[in-house]
């Protein structure tokens, strides 16, 4: 049991971030998020499977999805009754997402997620600075010891591959 929790220790350090601003994209609140993230957590402490588990973050990810996508199911359906029985006479505007589109994007962040783990690591790195740590270009370059012009190429670079990926599978972009 100590090592589970302190399995779960060092992830919800390392993970927690990215899983709220992954949370955040699916339920779009910040507050029903944190609240997803922490049940994320404590079920994983309170069960055995995780202990089981050979990919732990990637266990940890798809039990976030799970639970964003049980939480958007149970919203949906909140709002029929609020709403009515057909949401198409909603007199209150419904904006949780139908299941296709949540599903839809969460398989868009998974094609973008290979797509970036595919990248050179170095401009790899640089975007993973600016997206997913908010660093700006200036930071970055001083933070890796780059010109200001190469992270913006490495930037770019991402974003154009990041781009071709969801062409590729079919999104208009």
């Amino acid at each position: 049991m100590l090592a589970l929790a302190s399995d779960l220790g060092h992830l919800f350090r390392t993970e927690h971030d990215r899983l709220m601003r992954a949370m955040r994209r699916l339920v779009g609140s910040p507050s029903t998020a944190e609240d997803l993230v922490q049940d994320v957590f404590v079920g994983l402490l309170r069960g055995n499977a995780f202990a089981d588990a050979e990919n732990k973050q990637a266990y940890l990810a798809r039990c976030a999805t799970n639970m964003a996508l049980d939480h958007l199911r149970r919203e949906r359906v909140r709002a029929r009754y609020i709403c009515g029985a057909d949401l198409a006479d909603c007199e209150v505007a419904c904006t949780v997402p139908l299941p296709d589109e949540t599903l839809q994007g969460v398989q868009e962040l998974a094609l973008l997620r290979r797509t970036i783990d595919a990248l050179p690591s170095k401009c790899r790195a640089v975007f993973l600075l600016s997206r997913d740590h908010g660093l700006t270009m200036k930071e970055i370059a001083a933070r890796l010891g780059l010109s200001d012009k190469t992270v913006e190429k490495h930037i770019a670079r991402a974003m154009t591959q990041c781009r071709q990926a969801l062409r590729n599978a079919g999104r208009a972009i």
